[in-house]
């Protein structure tokens, strides 16, 4: 008889196994639970993202990447690497921006939002009364105040352009700190320039590789132009003797900062950022320059723009976009069903911030009809209609007659015909109507070869009555029709097109 002895090692491993699969598990629960079951409402969201910038989650350990658009939630932490910056804008209308290498966690108490400086510099334009708190130094900004919080190693900054902001350390008074002034550690310092142009945080958005700035002060003698990239000017990129308060030079893709020092350097004006960001006009793909195509529904495509948030695609009869029709879209394509003539087309890319609105070219494509023989006696819908209720020739498979079709979940749409004489018609004309206020109004159109169709343009589709036919190219009277519904088996979201940030 085998004694079980022989077998502890083998018992062993199975209990180890046994704990780690069990422990798996549980985190699986745990993480899913997490995520299903966050009701957290949403702060505001990330207006503008520059290269890299990460949010953690106050329940989580890791950081995720951040994309425009992306939701941030009450004690999220938010931060920027070396070369990267982040606008994030609070649903109350404040507005923080992220030098780069700086963190902050965002915090709303008792409807008081609090933001916890972690490390760099924040620029805040604040619409209510707001607190930036970092270890025992607090600063409580007055309601639509616009100021500067850096810190570093060596202390805090605090730089206000309107507004007050009063400085409190472990909750005695140190500052009261007032538009136009500055203050270094609790106190107040002396300006000796004042930086005219760029504006602090200035984003230029060339449409070229290059952009040519100018720089004006005022005040003071004659000094020194420096640029750095980074704010404490550890590392200085150039230093220019001047005179006349005024200095240009042009700059490639990049985020710098300048300021106007003495010949001494024991006298120093005020840190400007300013930020160089490409902003090409979009590449259009299709449809081509004096393109012509039969199909009434046309797809729009183009590429992908570096810093847009969204694009605007507009379509016009005339070449000045008189009548534009315009519609918003978050991705690169869109579809669109055109009556026969000659358009003019073009796409506007943006974001959130103003000035970053890029213009294509314009194209110019044509959308005819069929070529019907001259023989061919023209044939009107109703007519049909009524001839093609009157065979069984063609069978629609789905959506059947007087069916109700669930669209929860789905991606597509397939529609499926049979043909008894499928030979003689190869090629069939596809419609898609829905019915708004009794009048059928047409959504969809094509030509499809075989006995199904995949509809996947499904932003055109919503809950209500639709009906659907299918007729020969070769013959019109040859084709049938068929009336359904769609509806969805729960009130469902607007499907995202673009990611939100909400917790997954």
């Amino acid at each position: 008889m085998i004694s079980w002895r022989s077998y502890v090692r083998e018992i062993q491993v199975g209990i180890l196994c046994t704990f780690v699969f069990t422990g798996s598990l549980f985190l699986l629960y745990r993480e899913s639970k997490i995520r299903s079951g966050s009701q957290k409402e949403a702060l505001g969201n990330v207006s503008f993202r520059y290269r890299t910038a990460q949010r953690k989650f106050s329940d989580r350990m890791l950081w995720e990447d951040l994309d425009q658009g992306m939701s941030v939630f009450d004690r999220d932490s938010v931060r920027t690497d070396e070369a990267s910056e982040a606008v994030v804008f609070l649903n109350s209308g404040t507005q923080i921006e992220l030098d780069p290498q700086s963190m902050v966690v965002l915090q709303l108490k008792e409807n008081r939002e609090i933001l916890e400086l972690g490390e760099g510099t924040l620029f805040v334009q604040s619409r209510k009364i707001l607190s930036v708190v970092s270890g025992k130094e607090d600063f409580e900004a007055k309601a639509d105040s616009e100021f500067q919080i850096s810190k570093s190693p060596d202390g805090f900054s605090l730089n206000v352009r309107k507004g007050e902001v009063a400085w409190r350390e472990g909750g005695v008074s140190k500052a009261t700190v007032s538009e136009g002034e500055e203050a270094w550690n609790g106190s107040k310092t002396n300006k000796n320039w004042i930086l005219s142009l760029p504006e602090e945080s200035y984003r230029f958005f060339p449409q070229e590789n290059e952009q040519s700035v100018e720089f004006r002060w005022e005040g003071g003698n004659d000094g020194v132009w420096e640029l750095s990239s980074t704010r404490d000017f550890h590392k200085t990129l150039e230093s220019v003797p001047v005179s006349d308060r005024i200095h240009r030079r042009k700059f490639q893709e990049g985020i710098y900062f300048w300021r106007v020092r003495s010949n001494d350097r024991q006298r120093t004006s005020e840190v400007r950022k300013f930020r160089v960001v490409p902003n090409p006009p979009p590449e259009l793909s299709y449809p081509k320059k004096d393109g012509m195509q039969e199909d009434r529904t046309v797809s729009f495509t183009w590429v992908k723009q570096k810093i847009a948030s969204a694009y605007k695609l507009q379509i016009s009869k005339e070449s000045n976009f008189s009548d534009a029709m315009e519609s918003q879209v978050f991705r690169t394509n869109f579809s669109l069903t055109l009556d026969p003539g000659t358009y003019y087309w073009r796409v506007v890319s943006y974001t959130n911030l103003p000035g970053t609105d890029a213009f294509s070219e314009v194209r110019r494509f044509s959308v005819v009809g069929p070529v019907e023989p001259k023989s061919a006696k023209p044939v009107e819908i109703s007519e049909v209609r009524s001839k093609a209720q009157e065979t069984d020739s063609v069978s629609l498979e789905f959506p059947k007659k007087g069916s109700v079709v669930d669209m929860t979940g789905r991606e597509s749409l397939l529609f499926r015909w049979k043909s008894k004489d499928s030979a003689k018609h190869p090629e069939w004309k596809f419609r898609l109507y829905v019915r708004k206020s009794g009048k059928d109004e047409l959504v969809y159109e094509r030509s499809v070869k075989g006995d199904r169709f995949s509809f996947r343009d499904l932003e055109k589709l919503d809950i209500g009555t639709f009906f659907w036919s299918v007729r020969s190219e070769n013959d019109p009277t040859f084709g049938s029709e068929a009336e359904f519904k769609i509806q969805l088996r729960e009130n469902l979201e607007a499907p995202e097109t673009k990611a939100s940030g909400a917790r997954p």
